[in-house]
């Protein structure tokens, strides 16, 4: 019934465009089938050239062109041009239809030869499930005339029954104020103190920056960042989790030094796809990534999800990292667990990055109770 449903909401979606040519954004939630409908779209128009930018070469070599030969599209993959992201700067061309997926990825830079005339166009449909906050990446839509066409909400896809229902927990911690295991000072002086007492040292600082020395607040923005990203207690909580936690998990680390204290089976920009790859076909059981497997891919038979650093998701990145886990299966609801440093930045963050996921499916959980 829902694969039904999901046709109908569809066909509704790209109706809805009625016969204009369709330029703009459709805000999608992930696992809606936003490749689906911009193919739809590309076939209504009868479109003649098409430029596919998408974030990666997984969906630019495989998934994309697969999607295609799926819908019944083959005549439309041999007139369409499929890039990432990174080479659009480099771009040359004159197009019917350009896709713009995952638009969220488009930047000042990267967007250079559609503002200046280098690649020609007809027409720009943006797809995506994550609209960034930034007010330069809105700034830059406007200029394109990129307004909303159409748009679907997380929650509103699992009303409808378009992606799984979840429960999200967050699991909270605190600081340690005990152990001096963390090294500071300069180089001239180096010392060990606590946890604690090096964040509060931290935030002290970035408030004296703010009054006077306003030139090294983003600094110490990023070194506070770090810091909360890369502490001890988090990553001892994170073990805890990943060990104790039964069944398929798949955990997103801070970066790749971290993930590699969770299993050997790794997914990061410096790696190869075997683990990938043999986790998909059920062939492991656990995966350990970073930034890459957070966007595009589709996580089936998963039972853990683990988000160890939330941001203010301003780009999106966090809400597609948790929508990997919406996959719509039998007798399935997705279990996601996102770790939280208490009376740190760290709450701002987590709030910010769950702002689009209903707060009756959020749990919080003490540490200590687990």
């Amino acid at each position: 019934m829902s694969e039904v449903i999901k046709d109908i909401i569809q066909k509704e979606i790209v109706e809805s465009l009625g016969k204009n040519i369709a330029h703009g954004l459709l805000k999608l939630a992930p696992r809606v089938g936003k490749t689906k409908i911009g193919i739809d779209i590309i076939k209504k128009e009868k479109a003649v050239s098409i430029l596919w930018v998408t974030p990666n070469t997984q969906l630019r070599d495989v998934d994309i062109p697969n999607e295609f030969r799926r819908w019944n599209a083959k005549t439309y993959l041999k007139k369409t041009t499929i890039i990432c992201y990174n080479s659009l700067i480099n771009h040359k061309g004159n197009y019917d239809k350009i896709i713009l997926d995952e638009y969220q990825d488009l930047t000042d830079k990267n967007a250079k030869p559609l503002l200046d005339g280098t690649i020609k166009y007809r027409s720009i449909l943006g797809l995506s499930g994550t609209h960034p906050e930034h007010e330069e990446k809105h700034f830059l839509y406007r200029l394109l005339k990129l307004d909303t066409l159409y748009e679907i909400s997380i929650n509103k896809a699992v009303e409808l029954g378009l992606i799984a229902d979840y429960t999200i927990n967050v699991v909270q911690c605190k600081l340690n104020d005990v152990d001096k295991n963390i090294e500071a000072g300069n180089k001239f002086k180096r010392f060990f103190t606590t946890e604690q007492a090096n964040y509060n040292y931290l935030t002290k600082r970035i408030a004296q920056a703010m009054l006077l020395e306003p030139e090294k607040e983003m600094m110490l923005n990023l070194a506070r960042m770090r810091f909360i990203h890369n502490s001890p207690t988090k990553l001892e909580v994170a073990k805890y989790l990943f060990d104790k936690l039964t069944g398929r998990k798949i955990i997103f680390a801070s970066n790749i030094k971290q993930s590699k204290e969770f299993t050997k089976h790794l997914y990061n920009s410096k790696t190869k796809k075997t683990h990938l790859e043999k986790f998909l076909a059920g062939k492991i059981n656990d995966l350990a990534c970073v930034n890459a497997g957070g966007i595009g891919f589709t996580y089936k038979n998963v039972d853990n999800f683990i988000v160890m650093q939330a941001n203010s998701d301003k780009k999106g990145n966090i809400t597609q990292k948790i929508c990997r886990s919406l996959v719509l299966q039998e007798n399935y609801k997705a279990t996601i667990w996102m770790i939280c440093l208490l009376d740190t930045q760290d709450e701002i963050w987590v709030q910010k990055a769950l702002k689009n996921f209903k707060a009756s499916s959020i749990n919080y959980v003490n540490f200590n109770n687990i």
